[in-house]
């Protein structure tokens, strides 16, 4: 009787070890077919594709093909994180919607700069341009995606195709033209995920357009202006240059006018400004010698050369603001729009139908994420810290 007892007992426990394997069998085959069922729905969504991710072995990185400004059909990362500015107007683009993937800037932010853009964006790593990139550094960081801004054309799309191929990342080209800056905040906020911050900075843009455009000037009122930088502030933009596109939207007359020939900008003489003795002249400076719009205005009003010039005379010689960023030009990026608003204020406040200041204050408050006190606003406008 015993040993029937001990025979039942290794019965039971053969049959109980069987069931316990087959239902493991069983689980790692359901574990498998929900995988190939989950894959299966992935491949077969037409937005987005999956791809291996070499960094991350047997892990998958989910893209989607765009279309950039230029045109150009673009896979990108389904999300950005980190962006790679090619040059200046690219990495104001960023901060003003997209600060945070932002990987970092073209030169090193001065001062002035510093004391607008938010503490955590001050040191960001300073990758150059143009000829002085540090690609390898680029690289190192490991950017999603390169971003370009410039006029529209075959040299830019030929530029942006090389430069993707060298980094291997993609590159996403941005259309620079002032009057574009609405329909590029909101291909950006598709690009990164952002359209309901992006939809306000366009609207802003926008608005400022048909504020302008609504002002009618007489023409026998429409003042005569020269705008000049560089460090003697005798480099000018012809009437009709890309560079001075603001003086054409306010309704003023540029003196300037000249055959832009190969280049953006064009060098006068002395003699050539006391010829056109322009109503009034506004300057922006020369930031790479520190020299700011203020200073420059101040050299040309104390310069006995200019005392028969009528701006002169008639103390009519003003400095650009340029806190953190140029509101003329240099760059000619976003950072332009405000100038519309300033530069449409400073020659013809009689026709104004919006106020000058507010606008100021809801522009940094939207673009450079700054709430402006009295102080801060009038050290804006003066160029200082």
């Amino acid at each position: 009787m015993k040993a029937q007892k001990i025979f039942f007992s290794m019965v039971m426990a053969l049959l109980l070890i069987a069931g316990l394997l087959t239902g493991c069998g069983q689980k790692a085959a359901d574990s498998g077919d929900t995988s190939q069922t989950e894959q299966k729905e992935a491949s077969a969504d037409p937005e987005e594709s999956t791809v291996p991710d070499e960094s991350d072995e047997g892990s998958a990185s989910e893209t989607r093909e765009i279309t950039d400004m230029a045109g150009r059909k673009v896979t990108v990362p389904a999300e950005i994180n980190s962006v790679f500015s090619t040059d200046t107007t690219a990495a104001i683009f960023l901060y003003t919607l997209v600060p945070d993937k932002l990987l970092g800037w073209n030169y090193e932010l001065n001062d002035l700069e510093k004391s607008i853009i938010l503490e955590k964006y001050h040191s960001l790593p300073n990758f150059g341009m143009g000829d002085a990139i540090n690609y390898e550094a680029v690289i190192a960081a490991k950017p999603d995606i390169a971003f370009t801004v410039g006029a529209i054309n075959d040299s830019l799309i030929s530029n942006a195709d090389s430069l993707s191929e060298s980094l291997g990342i993609p590159v996403v080209a941005v259309d620079s033209d002032l009057m574009s800056a609405p329909e590029s905040y909101r291909f950006m906020g598709e690009l990164f995920g952002v359209e309901e911050q992006a939809e306000k900075l366009a609207a802003y843009a926008e608005d400022t357009f048909n504020d302008i455009a609504d002002i009618e000037i007489p023409d026998d009122q429409k003042v005569r202006m020269y705008y000049g930088n560089g460090e003697d502030s005798l480099e000018t933009a012809p009437a009709g240059s890309s560079h001075g596109q603001i003086i054409d939207l306010v309704g003023a007359v540029n003196v300037a006018d000249l055959e832009l020939g190969d280049g953006s900008r064009v060098q006068i003489s002395a003699e050539q400004l006391l010829a056109w003795d322009p109503d009034v002249i506004v300057v922006i400076g020369e930031a790479k010698a520190s020299i700011s719009g203020k200073s420059a205005a101040v050299a040309i009003l104390e310069d006995p050369d200019f005392a028969s010039l009528k701006a002169v005379q008639e103390q009519k010689v003003y400095g650009a603001p340029n806190a953190p960023f140029s509101w003329m030009d240099r760059p000619p990026g976003p950072n332009r729009i405000i100038g519309i608003r300033w530069l449409s204020g400073l020659i013809y406040p009689e026709y104004l139908n919006f106020d000058v200041d507010d606008e100021v204050r809801e522009f940094f408050s939207l673009f450079y994420h700054v709430d402006l006190a009295n102080e801060q606003l009038e050290n804006v406008y003066n160029g200082t810290i």
